[in-house]
């Protein structure tokens, strides 16, 4: 047994970082729905430019597309259903863990989502962008099985980004922008004073649970970087550059102890009120997107965006109480790609007809490696949207996407040293989710 009780199991680790049960509408903890007009096509060729200046999110380069003065913006809602099934649960001393299975661990969640551009002169545009790239929230019931590793999670993200583009020659341009986001991350969970008294009190024995709600912030700083070509006229090709972003979140843990707890506190010093922080480093990203028109009425495009969340290997918590050790989680999750293909129809001067479909790779290498508070899996996508045209300047958009996300299996063991206090879990997870968004647009 461990000599100092953690602060949070290692699931709840990793909610510092993602802080989602299960983020099926994009992979880790990444939020993709940041254009209202490119939700209905499954962003097939957004790096290439898109439809509106929403686009430059990602890509940079996009704003000197969209000559004037141009706004766009969207709200999206996500829905989703993650149910977990339990097999079985034990503690590192073999005693049963009992209890229900969570429920519904998914919470809706709201991305809104703003974007505007100015052209200075021919050569030159800036913009600004407002959007929310991570986050989600997540609360499973109260003496659920998996009580030891999750119980709430909520994570809330809000990036602002001015840019500029510069347009030399008619068929090229380059983007850059500067990111600034601020994170805000809360978790909770159970804690088994029964395993971590060694025994003193009865493991997995609910009556002695207490719990931990930990709370932190931090700013976060980086760069995003594109550019935009027109080989040929009515084909784009576009590649954005999203940079990897620093983040030192930190904040404040309350427990509340059972009597139990209470005595486990008073002879080890833990389980104090005090600080923690938790050093993460957000993923960079690359995306590439083509479009090309066929005729006045048609557009086809397609997307392929890498994210680096390989670099997430390990998180290490520290404690301002001294007699806290610190607590180091393996994640070891691996790089993902999302690939899009999409069309465009317009029938008339004023509907935009849009579908696409999409695969979004799951993060987790393996099921030893995932965890009830983010039981990732692959996702795939089916997508339709349309635009109308109020003016010949203002548009109104809508987008619906339903996401798949095959079963996943989790498979935490005592056997990693970080799960002694958290115990075993197995079952599997079914997860899908819905995106409803809608939007505006316009240009003066």
């Amino acid at each position: 047994m461990h000599s100092k009780t953690p602060l949070w199991h290692v699931a709840g680790l990793a909610a510092f970082a993602a802080l989602t049960a299960q983020s099926v509408h994009a992979a880790g903890f990444a939020v993709h729905e940041q254009s209202t007009s490119e939700q209905g096509d499954a962003y097939a060729g957004v790096a290439a430019g898109g439809e509106d200046v929403s686009s430059a999110y990602f890509n940079p380069a996009a704003l000197a597309l969209f000559p004037g003065k141009n706004v766009a913006g969207g709200f999206s809602v996500i829905t989703g259903n993650v149910s977990f099934s339990p097999q079985s649960a034990s503690t590192a001393f073999a005693t049963p863990i009992t209890g229900g299975d969570g429920g519904n661990l998914i919470k809706t969640g709201y991305v809104p989502a703003l974007a505007g551009s100015w052209q200075l002169d021919p050569e030159w545009f800036i913009g600004l962008s407002i959007n929310a790239p991570y986050g989600f929230e997540t609360e499973a019931d109260s003496g659920w099985i998996g009580r030891y590793h999750a119980l709430g999670s909520r994570l809330r993200s809000v990036e602002i980004s001015p840019m500029v583009a510069w347009k030399p020659v008619d068929w090229v341009s380059f983007g850059a922008g500067f990111r600034a986001m601020y994170i805000d991350a809360r978790l909770s969970s159970a804690i088994d004073i029964g395993t971590a008294s060694g025994g003193l009190f009865t493991p997995g024995d609910p009556a002695n649970d207490s719990l931990v709600s930990v709370k932190g912030s931090d700013w976060a700083y980086g760069f995003t970087l594109g550019t935009l070509l027109t080989p040929l006229p009515g084909f784009r090709v576009g590649i954005g550059y999203r940079s990897k972003m620093d983040v030192n979140l930190k904040g404040d843990a309350d427990f509340t102890l059972s009597p139990a707890g209470q005595a486990l506190s008073a002879l080890s010093g833990q389980l104090v009120d005090t600080g923690a922080s938790a050093a993460i480093t957000l993923p960079q990203m690359i995306t590439f997107g083509v479009e090309k028109d066929i005729g006045s009425q048609w557009t086809v495009g397609a997307e392929a965006d890498w994210t680096q969340w390989s670099k997430f290997k390990t998180l290490t918590i520290q404690f301002d109480n001294p007699l806290q050790a610190a607590d180091v989680t393996n994640e070891n999750w691996r790089d993902s790609w999302f690939l899009s293909l999409g069309a465009t129809y317009r029938p008339d001067d004023r509907w935009i007809l849009r579908t696409g479909v999409a695969y979004d790779e799951g993060i987790d290498s393996s099921s030893s490696y995932r965890t009830p508070r983010i039981p990732d899996s692959d996702r795939y996508w089916a997508s339709l949207g349309a635009g109308y045209k109020l003016t010949p300047s203002a548009t109104i958009n809508a987008g619906y996407t339903h996401i798949f996300a095959p079963n996943s299996t989790i498979s935490q063991s005592v056997s990693d040293p970080n799960n002694q206090l958290r115990g075993n879990l197995s079952g599997t997870v079914d997860a899908s989710a819905d995106v409803i968004n809608v939007g505006f647009s316009t240009t003066f």
